[in-house]
């Protein structure tokens, strides 16, 4: 059977101009028609799941359901619950790791299990037992060991119409769906692992004491646990040096799965951080990001006081944790490498406080390395991109009772897009660029060199930088400057 490969993604309802690329699907349409048409298995990890609409929510409170279907397009998630109901009714055996504490009021996967509890298991992965904090992010979709989607896309019908998401599907690739497979069936052993720590391990690269699972390489040797996961049926040699073999559309190139926390990459599996590392440095002219955070620090450390509205680390306001790996990867390839730059990074409601200075203090410091006239640099350019409607999500803080109407429901309107793409390569991932993603919350990215995949990406990166929701950074910084 021929190999496909091609990219999906979600256009929020109102921007039917970005609607142009050929040759990208959409991911409601080809998550349903994958779900439809799988006859044996689908092994899926999600955050959460809200795929049918509910006013009973916070999010979705003030709104009749007849309006989230038809103004907000939330009929999308309706449609895919429905679809993987049928799947289980036909027989399909279906997989769920999820992440504990961001239940709908409902219960959709459990909803689901409870009506098909010999086709449907669950196992729930909270990673604050392993790390103090952090969260299951990842999405990755395996049908029937054949056919794979990973992308930003929750479990969540917003997702589907009213965020916008990019994702990569391979269709008919058994290597690639057993890769994937092979790295499912990783978490869903370490689902079943009672929590084992070693509190108070030194991290020399973050500087700081954390917790860490017992066989954490930053634990001393002699302190250190067998890794109850690396196993045979667990490993894997694909990485960046040894990518596995990836022929579509006639032409060959390499693709590898990179994963993150580093404890949970058994065998060759390259960690997801020095992915995206390797990415950007290896680039030889452009490099382009697309994601809704970065910032060269952690956004979130320790335990939230809400009395003090302030996280605590024991006793202590915590500080955030320095993360300076993307930063200087950036800074090296416009100083060093004279390279052309380009960022979008999403602004919405929910934008951490560190965002926006920190993009300032990096676009400072690449100008900086252009001040000497004898010497050469690249270019950085960093825009914000900006949903229509991103500031109208939210309740009126001086009603919390929600009878002061919204525009939209709640974390909506944001582009969550994250990925890379090169002149080289393309990576594309489930992981928010700051420090908590890599060292204590589950991710994974799909690397690889096709050329179809990468000039595709950068079509679409290209499309969403000329777009009129891209507004350069230094003009965002004035009109705020002016305003206060």
């Amino acid at each position: 059977m021929k190999h496909k490969a091609y990219l999906v993604e979600s256009i929020p309802v109102g921007m039917d101009d970005l609607k142009v690329t050929k040759g990208v699907g959409y991911t409601g349409a080809v998550l349903k028609r994958l779900t439809d048409s799988a006859q044996e298995s689908i092994d899926l990890m999600a955050m959460y799941w809200t795929l049918r609409p509910n006013p009973e929510r916070d999010d979705e409170s003030g709104f009749l359901v007849e309006d989230l279907i038809e103004k907000f397009g939330a009929g999308e998630g309706q449609v895919l619950f429905d679809a993987l109901k049928a799947a289980a009714g036909r027989g399909v055996r279906i997989r769920i790791v999820e992440s504990p504490g961001f239940d709908s009021s409902d219960g959709e996967s459990k909803v689901l299990q409870c009506a098909f509890p010999g086709q449907i298991e669950i196992r729930r992965i909270d990673m604050r037992d392993w790390y103090s904090s952090g969260i299951m992010h990842q999405k990755l979709w395996v049908f029937d060991g054949k056919s794979v989607h990973v992308g930003s896309a929750n479990m969540d019908w917003r997702s589907l119409s009213q965020v916008k998401e990019l994702g990569v599907v391979v269709q008919d690739h058994v290597e690639i769906a057993g890769e994937l497979g092979r790295y499912f069936d990783t978490w869903w052993a370490f689902g079943e692992l009672e929590p084992a720590v070693k509190e108070s391990v030194f991290d020399p690269a973050a500087m700081i004491e954390r917790t860490v699972p017992t066989w954490s390489a930053l634990v001393r040797p002699e302190q250190r646990a067998a890794n109850p996961l690396d196993c045979p049926k667990f490993r894997t040699r694909c990485s960046w040096e040894n990518p596995l073999p990836f022929d579509v559309d006639g032409e060959s190139a390499g693709a590898f799965i990179s994963g993150a926390p580093r404890e949970v990459c058994v065998g060759e599996r390259t960690f997801d951080e020095d992915a995206l590392l390797k990415t950007i440095l290896e680039a030889e002219s452009s490099v382009c990001i697309s994601v809704m955070d970065f910032a060269p620090v952690s956004f979130y450390r320790g335990a939230y006081d809400k009395d003090t509205a302030k996280y605590m680390v024991g006793d202590e306001v915590a500080t955030p944790v320095w993360w300076p790996a993307l930063f200087d990867a950036v800074l090296h390839v416009v100083t060093t490498k004279a390279l052309h730059v380009r960022m979008l990074v999403s602004e919405w409601v929910h934008s951490s406080e560190f965002v926006t200075p920190y993009l300032q203090a990096l676009q400072a410091a690449a100008q900086a390395g252009g001040a000497k006239s004898s010497m050469r640099t690249g270019l950085l350019e960093i825009r914000r991109f900006r949903v229509p409607g991103w500031e109208s999500t939210e309740k009126s803080p001086d009603n919390p009772q929600g009878q002061q109407p919204r525009a939209y429901p709640g974390h909506t309107r944001v582009n969550h897009t994250k990925y890379i793409v090169t002149d080289k390569r393309a990576n594309i991932g489930t992981s928010n660029m700051t420090w908590d993603y890599f060292s204590n919350t589950a991710g994974l990215s799909f690397n690889t060199d096709h050329r179809g995949l990468v000039g595709k990406l950068q079509e679409v990166f290209d499309r969403d930088w000329n777009s009129r929701y891209a507004t350069p950074l230094d003009v965002i910084r004035v009109d705020d400057e002016l305003s206060n």
